[in-house]
């Protein structure tokens, strides 16, 4: 499969592990990922909440950078780019009279039916969960995973028209092909706040936490992530989030390309989950996972 990779910002910077992995298990399943020329921002989240024709007009550009590269599709690993790309073709569709007139500002021909997916939804859609498992060489047997996607993967639905949109199951069930243990819990699409982090960071910080608590009571070890922005709020900030009855969370924020390489027999190091903040060493050691 031949499909064209938008990997955003934080794939370039602080989110290096995921866009490494990401590639790692693409290429493992045999996808070829095409990053797109010159792309640029998606404008989330800031772009989008001050103006919404320079977000459709950032997106796009990008799409038309897609459909420049011979693609008529194009996934991408971070939920915030997800949505934005995802909103911009939804519009395309829908009312191409309005976004022709800012094709022609860009001048560049509109981008008409350019698929957009998520990496996660590539995935789980291409491949069957007993493919997944038939891969596996080292099951995650016995690991409580919290399978986290966060609020925009899956909304809204109109839009995204990928997996139920406040009961999502995709990644708990690849997780389960994994040979890990999903916790039921009750705030697998809520909002983590990473959007808040820079103008409203108590608020962050109270979802955030709400997000923690509610892993932790359920029995999960690990939170499983989907994107960038979620993990890092997640997981950087745990040290300035304090449990209702004292001491602290550690608890590891894991992309699911890394649980996904690992499960194939990937190194500790090739995974680079050092670059998490809180570490999972401790949690894989106790299944004999490294």
């Amino acid at each position: 499969m031949n499909v064209a990779f938008y990997p955003g910002c934080s794939h370039h910077g602080l989110a290096q592990e995921y866009d490494h992995t990401s590639r790692l298990i693409c290429s493992h399943l045999a996808v070829n990922l095409t990053e797109v020329e010159d792309w640029n921002c998606c404008g989330a989240t800031a772009a989008h909440s001050l103006d919404h024709d320079l977000s459709l007009a950032l997106n796009v550009r990008n799409l038309a950078q897609v459909k420049r590269g011979g693609h008529d599709s194009v996934v991408t690993p971070c939920s915030g780019c997800f949505s934005r790309l995802k909103t911009a073709a939804h519009e395309i569709r829908h009312d191409p009279d309005r976004l022709a007139e800012i094709s022609r500002k860009l001048e560049c021909p509109l981008p008409e039916n350019v698929e957009v997916r998520h990496l996660l939804q590539l995935i789980v859609e291409e491949y069957s969960l007993d493919r997944i498992r038939a891969l596996v060489k080292k099951p995650l047997c016995g690991l409580k995973a919290a399978a986290y996607y966060g609020c925009l993967l899956t909304r809204p639905a109109a839009v995204t028209r990928f997996d139920d949109p406040e009961q999502p199951r995709s990644m708990d069930n690849l997780l389960q092909a994994l040979g890990a243990e999903p916790v039921t819990w009750s705030y697998k699409a809520e909002c983590c706040g990473g959007g808040f982090n820079a103008s409203e960071p108590v608020i962050a910080l109270e979802l955030g936490q709400a997000i923690l608590d509610s892993a932790k009571n359920a029995g999960a070890e690990a939170i499983i992530a989907a994107c960038p922005l979620c993990q890092m709020n997640l997981d950087g900030r745990q040290g300035e989030m304090t449990p209702p009855f004292g001491g602290k969370y550690d608890i590891p924020v894991v992309y699911f390309t890394q649980l996904m390489g690992l499960a194939f027999g990937y190194a500790w190091r090739e995974l680079r989950f050092k670059k998490l903040i809180v570490n999972p060493r401790k949690l894989l050691e106790k299944y004999c996972l490294l």
